[in-house]
């Protein structure tokens, strides 16, 4: 075998306007695609749930900066070059067929091999970084394999391949230009492993220790059910196999950061004695979430241990049982609940996100109460004056039915809803 000429490999480092970059060590080329920074879902997504397990679960959020990842699997040719050792095989040497029986600590060895070689910063890409650029980065077009809906167009799987590896490059490439994203081989990736969690991720890079490591992309073994992009295995960094490689990735450095902006959730869930309630997010210049409907009678229920049954919504409290109300309510759900004010309200209901109760009929019969009892007071009235004018009284009644108070002062005839103040 040729030795390595390091003087060469460095001097043989060219790029196309920064998007492909090609090196050359010791006569084997390759290269690699820049993937610009973006956001997507990962995971388990729309076109992926079919075959979506409950380790591809949940979709989430995460944000990328631009990095570089190599078009192919490293070949047999390049680790050879670069090891200075012949890769093990099941099939005998092939210049062109993805290395394989690497463990993540041989592909570490590689890589700092490498680095010396090229002075440049090769690494194992992320797990993110392997699925955005599987899935096409800016470019995708959602597709269920890297590429295409139609597994065999893109991958070497286990309905094609004949049981064996095929040459680097021989499908068509996904929407990066990118080849064997999916079938082929696997490729080792940067991570250990851990579930998903919901939220917004910059520049993830999973947990900093584990037992098993990350590896994706599927292999000439897989049938067409475990070849969808999001799908993850898991295995141990010191085990090698005949159906896993690497790839590999790069970060120039001063490249530009993103600058992760979160968006607010839309619906806030609260759960309160088994009910759940749903909070919507007002933008103001001092925004909150507000329940989307008042507080009901089962609700009440349920955290008073009371049993109201005359309206479905809560009505005529006193502020000492509002606060009991609020301060239980708080003690269940662990959130920092409070009372919409009314500018709070008009705002919600401004923006629709809440409607007002129809309250209507109930207002009609308190007000009908109200000129009853007026009535009835100044008939009354009427007949006392009789005797009063004998004692020289003037007995007062009144014609402003708002005058006449049906409720005990201190109660509140509104309904009310719930907010968490941002």
């Amino acid at each position: 075998m040729v030795g390595i000429n390091p003087v060469l490999a460095k001097s043989n480092f060219i790029h196309d306007s920064l998007q492909i970059l090609r090196f050359e060590v010791n006569g084997i080329p390759f290269s690699m695609q820049r993937v610009e920074g973006g956001v997507f879902v990962m995971g388990g997504t729309r076109e992926q749930h079919r075959e979506a397990i409950s380790t591809d679960l949940p979709a989430h959020t995460v944000a990328l900066n631009a990095y570089y990842i190599g078009h192919t699997e490293v070949t047999q040719a390049l680790w050879q070059t670069v090891m200075q050792e012949d890769p093990i095989t099941h099939e005998g040497y092939n210049p062109n067929l993805p290395v394989t029986n690497v463990s993540w600590f041989d592909c570490q060895r590689f890589i700092h091999r490498l680095d010396s070689i090229t002075n440049m910063p090769f690494r194992l890409p992320t797990e993110a970084e392997w699925e955005f650029a599987a899935r096409g980065g800016n470019n995708s077009q959602e597709y269920r394999f890297a590429g295409s809906f139609i597994a065999d167009s893109v991958a070497w799987l286990l309905s094609n391949a004949g049981f064996r590896k095929h040459t680097v490059g021989e499908k068509i490439p996904n929407e990066l230009g990118l080849y064997d994203m999916t079938g082929n081989v696997s490729e080792w990736c940067e991570d250990w492993y851990a579930p998903y969690q919901l939220g917004t991720d910059l520049n993830p890079r999973g947990p900093i220790n584990g037992t098993n490591k990350i590896i994706r992309g599927s292999s000439f073994d897989n049938c067409e059910a475990n070849c969808h992009i999001s799908h993850r295995y898991l295995q141990l960094p010191t085990q090698a196999t005949n159906y896993c490689g690497l790839q590999l990735a790069l970060t120039l450095p001063n490249e530009p950061t993103l600058q992760l902006i979160e968006e607010p959730t839309i619906v806030k869930k609260v759960k309160i004695k088994n009910i759940k309630i749903k909070l919507q997010y007002v933008a103001t210049d001092t925004p909150y979430y507000i329940s989307e409907e008042p507080i009901t009678k089962r609700l009440w229920n349920k955290v008073m241990n009371t049993n109201e049954t005359e309206a479905d919504i809560i009505v005529d409290k006193t502020d000492n049982e509002w606060y009991k109300f609020l301060e239980r309510c708080r003690k269940i759900s662990h959130e920092p609940l409070s009372f919409a004010s009314e500018l709070e309200i008009e705002q919600a209901v401004e923006t629709k996100i809440i409607l007002l109760p129809k309250t209507k009929k109930a207002k009609q019969r308190h007000w009908e109460k109200d000129i009853h009892s007026i009535q009835k007071h100044r008939k009354n009235a009427k007949k006392a004056q009789k005797w009063a004018d004998l004692i020289g009284v003037q007995i007062k009644t009144t014609d402003d039915p708002t005058l006449l108070l049906y409720t005990t002062p201190e109660k509140n005839d509104q309904p009310r809803w719930l907010v968490i103040r941002k």
